[in-house]
């Protein structure tokens, strides 16, 4: 007598064909999450000190962003709290940093005080990006840094 349908052990097979086309996804997925939140945090830190440059120039007086190893800050005239302490990722940090991002002063010509660079660094999958600030025109650029 022939049963009709399918047995557990079929189903298992089939189960475990899924699994293995579904960890090259999901290993996919992770590393695209991390690369999303570096480059998001990079968006975060540009996005603040475009916002302290053209505040410089437009309220004639000096800004500064204070950098600590998981979040930054901006304040007006070295005092005055102007955003919120902006946090990182929980996986992202600052690496590392140059004397003229301890803190970054924007003059009330747009200027930098000095120039410098922060790199930030993406925990898990060690993923750098390196910010750059250059102090006579105030302008920063993100670049790759591996």
């Amino acid at each position: 007598m022939i049963k009709k349908g399918i047995t557990f052990f079929e189903i298992v097979i089939v189960i475990f064909i899924f699994l293995l086309f579904l960890i090259p996804t999901t290993i996919f997925i992770q590393r695209y999450h991390q690369q999303y939140l570096l480059n998001s945090t990079c968006e975060k830190i540009m996005e603040g000190i475009n916002f302290a440059r053209e505040s410089a120039i437009n309220e004639r007086c000096n800004f500064s962003i204070i950098f600590n190893e998981k979040s930054f800050k901006i304040l007006k005239e070295e005092k005055i709290p102007v955003w919120k302490e902006i946090k990182f990722p929980e996986n992202v940090k600052i690496k590392s940093k140059t004397e003229g991002m301890d803190p970054l002063i924007f003059l009330p010509d747009g200027t930098a005080r000095q120039a410098g660079y922060v790199i930030l660094i993406e925990e898990n999958s060690k993923k750098t990006k390196k910010i750059k600030i250059h102090n006579i025109t105030g302008k920063c650029l993100i670049e790759e840094k591996d």
